[in-house]
């Protein structure tokens, strides 16, 4: 007598449970794509303050070297010395250079430097200087007025100027 087994008797998944477990791995993987968002954000604003902790101590040197007068802009020709390599650090973003301005137009004894940020970091901007340079040389922003740090809407590369992170000298 022949012993065949029944096809009932095959183990295996159904199809349902294949379903399901391809469901949950989406929405996992979904999760952890937002957070890498969340994430990469984080560190493009970590750059920013590190950046500008750089270049505000870099102005400084130049301050010392230089009779007490501030460079009259961010540049390779006038802080590219007090960097180890050659170049001025860049929005992560934008690419672009960060704000900078400076005052007395002929000899800068102050300056202003900032930028605005992703997201809310509540600790960098309880450090910050909330410098009002309306009417200086330069990229000039009132960052002392109520908003400036409110980080309400999205990041759009300076047209809301509501998260800025600024520091100088006044």
């Amino acid at each position: 007598m022949l012993n065949i087994k029944k096809l009932s008797s095959v183990k295996g998944f159904t199809l349902v449970e294949l379903l399901v477990v391809i469901a949950i791995i989406g929405v996992l993987a979904t999760l952890i794509l937002l957070q890498l968002g969340t994430a990469r954000a984080k560190a493009r604003d970590a750059k920013r303050i590190s950046d500008v902790s750089q270049i505000r101590t870099a102005a400084e040197l130049y301050f010392d070297d230089n009779n007490g007068r501030f460079p009259n802009a961010i540049s390779v020709a006038n802080l590219g010395a007090y960097f180890s390599t050659p170049t001025i650090p860049v929005d992560p973003t934008t690419g672009v250079g960060y704000f900078y301005a400076y005052t007395p137009a002929a000899i800068p004894v102050g300056f202003h430097l900032w930028i605005e940020l992703e997201r809310n970091n509540a600790a960098a901007l309880r450090g910050d200087f909330d410098i009002n340079s309306t009417g200086w040389s330069g990229n000039a922003f009132n960052a002392s007025v109520a908003g400036t740090e409110a980080c309400t809407a999205n990041y759009n590369a300076g047209a809301a100027r509501d998260c800025v992170y600024d520091v100088g000298q006044r």
